[in-house]
């Protein structure tokens, strides 16, 4: 039987376990509220590039650019994942997801540490590998990222590329979504061509400019499903340390109990033997 000092020790560490978890869903929460923020200002931020590009469709067209063009050869996976645990479940189904369909790829590649971790527990070396942890990666990060992706499409290293991320729903349900990425499928729309306005001077030049806002209008759809991961990361995050912190609690509470049943059955017996010692006395 546990003394009580081993009892009030082990009660102490849950209760130091309890507070790390609940900072933890604090500040996963209130980075949900931050993203969602985020999120919203980049979706205005996108129409208005997807806006510039179709009224510049109207006089200049590019369905042979090297980010839209189709052709064959190699395939190619980005796994976006996080670089923070609590959430083990949801990367095990991004992993998951990929293997059903791994034959169909010739290279993989990573972003945040969970990733290429998971993928070598499984056999697998990632062809590149980013950690991008943070809740909202640095634009250095995501440039550096894209970059890559960009040029080896542009090189020929693959031709076609998808991406394998978590998609949010809400706080509690996020699902493992395949996108298709590059050859990037934009569709010319827009206004009737009677309706553009203006005169059609272009400094450098249409082509220039439109390959300028394709590239970007394509960063920032990378950059908002990098934010969805983030958001169903820390959504994840925020229901496994509740739930966490649920069970830490009733670990202490059975603890609790386990130490005073111990304390009052030995405060019984020392009760029973005093009383032995004074009726022979």
């Amino acid at each position: 039987m546990k003394n009580y000092l081993a009892y009030k020790n082990q009660i102490r560490g849950f209760q130091d376990v309890a507070e790390t978890v609940k900072v933890e869903e604090k500040i996963a929460a209130s980075a949900i509220h931050l993203l969602r923020g985020r999120v919203a200002d980049l979706n205005d931020f996108s129409d208005e590039v997807r806006r510039a590009l179709e009224h510049l469709s109207h006089f200049y067209k590019a369905e042979d650019h090297l980010l839209l063009q189709k052709r064959k050869g190699r395939k190619a996976a980005v796994i976006v994942t996080g670089g923070k645990g609590l959430v083990g479940g949801l990367w095990h189904l991004l992993i998951n997801r990929f293997l059903m369909a791994a034959d169909a790829y010739q290279l993989v590649i990573t972003v945040g540490a969970k990733g290429a971790q998971y993928l070598e527990e499984e056999g697998i070396t990632p062809e590149k590998s980013f950690s991008a942890g943070k809740e909202d990666p640095a634009a250095e990060d995501r440039k550096e990222i894209a970059d890559y992706l960009f040029s080896e499409f542009k090189l020929g290293r693959f031709t076609s590329l998808e991406v394998i991320y978590p998609r949010f729903h809400s706080l509690a349900q996020q699902t493992a979504e395949t996108l298709p990425f590059l050859p990037f499928d934009f569709s010319y729309g827009g206004s009737e061509e009677g309706s553009v306005s203006g005169l059609p001077l272009f400094e450098p030049s249409a082509g220039r400019l439109f390959d300028f806002f394709l590239e970007k209008y394509i960063r920032v759809f990378f950059h908002k499903i990098l934010l969805e991961t983030r958001l169903s990361e820390l959504s994840a995050r925020t229901v496994a340390a509740e739930h966490a912190s649920k069970k830490t609690e009733d670990l202490i509470g059975d603890l609790r109990m386990e130490y005073f049943k111990g304390r009052r059955r030995i405060l019984t017996r020392k009760q029973l033997e005093s009383f032995a010692v004074h009726k022979t006395l």
